[in-house]
């Protein structure tokens, strides 16, 4: 009789707990999303080396979450930090020059995130001033002397921005640039990821007027953009579905978009042109055949938005990193989408993932918004060449 009066309770408290979860509201609204394909093998011009654990650490430390470079006219390197700062680096020394939001002793937390800023891309236009895409202050142009702020553009059909990411600069200096989400704010970056939505667009802004206008809507989790050297079209990583995506901007197509790769070994994040005529992929996290004891985690709930609304009702959002593999990879692809080299650090340990990989002179600088340090490695340690 105990023992059913102790099943009873314990049934009736689960009925309960099972109750609460199902009528707490979900913070996501994902429909059904399929990423395309089995996973990537590490196969061919994929195949597993160490080439990333040869990377140099700068100012370890002294940095939150480098993401993005710059080189300025004279040689410098710029980049941002999620405590809203921008920095100069010559000559392996460091300098801050300016800042995109407030001045607070708690910048580079969630909570002053906004107030603070998060600058991500970066280009130096023909003037040689810094255009920098904040997530939140908008697109900014920066005096790298003075370290000023202009606000070039800080909303768009009314509405302010809250995830602006990727920028490029076209050959007539037509800056074009990434908006993540219209829904989430980038401090909220797990929930747009994991809800997979088509809430992405890239923009293009007129230095020179200041008025924006939509290039093209509809993507996943718009991330690093490229515009060709000739101006005729860009590459934009749709990050939550493992894709690269062409869009064109003049000739018989202009506006229409196709896939130049998909089904990546990752997640792409910012897009960079190298000096061998390729772009350099870094991948902000990975999906491939043995990356994972469980498989890839968003491709297996990508499919069930009931089992999504679960986990994030009942996971916080900070936890779902346990479901990142460790190990960097960065890819080289050609301008039709092939694959034609890959670096690696297996294991992640010299560096666990990465969002850029920027090619200047001889040098390749790496940069995630998680790290404490800017990675630097040698052209010729990725290619052997010399």
């Amino acid at each position: 009789m105990l023992n059913l009066h102790s099943f009873l309770a314990t049934s009736a408290v689960i009925a309960v707990i099972s109750a609460v979860i199902y009528f707490m509201p979900s913070p996501i609204d994902p429909v059904p999303v399929e990423l395309g394909g089995p996973l990537p093998d590490l196969v061919g011009p994929l195949e597993v080396n160490t080439h990333l654990q040869k990377i140099r650490k700068l100012f370890q430390g002294q940095l939150l979450g480098p993401e993005s470079f710059a080189a300025g006219h004279d040689g410098s390197i710029y980049t941002g930090t999620g405590d809203g700062k921008i920095w100069r680096i010559k000559d392996d020394q460091l300098t801050l020059i300016g800042r995109t939001g407030i001045d607070h002793p708690d910048c580079g937390s969630y909570q002053l995130e906004p107030q603070c800023g998060r600058p991500k891309g970066l280009k130096m236009d023909a003037a040689g001033r810094l255009i920098v895409a904040d997530s939140y202050m908008g697109i900014l142009q920066l005096d790298v002397v003075t370290g000023q702020v202009q606000v070039l553009v800080d909303s768009f059909n009314g509405s302010r921005f809250r995830f602006l990411n990727g920028l490029d600069i076209g050959p007539d200096g037509t800056i074009y640039f990434t908006d993540s989400s219209t829904k989430w704010e980038r401090r909220d970056y797990r929930y747009e990821v994991i809800e997979t939505n088509r809430l992405g667009r890239v923009l293009a802004l007129d230095p020179g007027s200041r008025a924006a206008r939509l290039v093209q809507d509809g993507l996943y989790l718009a991330n690093g953009v490229c515009v060709s050297l000739d101006g005729t079209y860009l590459l934009v990583a749709e990050m939550s579905i493992s894709a690269i995506t062409k869009i064109h901007l003049s000739g018989p197509r202009v506006g229409q978009r196709e896939p130049l790769v998909t089904n990546l070994p990752g997640y792409p994040d910012n897009l960079k042109r190298n000096s061998r005529g390729f772009y350099y992929v870094g991948m902000g996290s990975v999906r491939f055949k043995g990356s994972s004891l469980i498989g890839s985690f968003l491709d297996l709930v990508a499919p069930y938005p009931p089992i999504k609304r679960l986990v994030t009702k009942i996971i916080p959002a900070s936890f779902f990193d346990v479901f990142l593999p460790r190990h960097a990879l960065m890819l080289e692809i050609d301008d039709q989408g092939h694959i034609v080299t890959s670096h690696h650090d297996p294991g992640g340990h010299v560096i666990s993932a990465l969002s850029e990989a920027f090619a200047h002179g001889d040098q390749v600088y790496i940069g995630h918004f998680k790290l404490s340090f800017v990675g630097v490695i040698k052209l010729s340690d990725l290619h052997g060449e010399h």
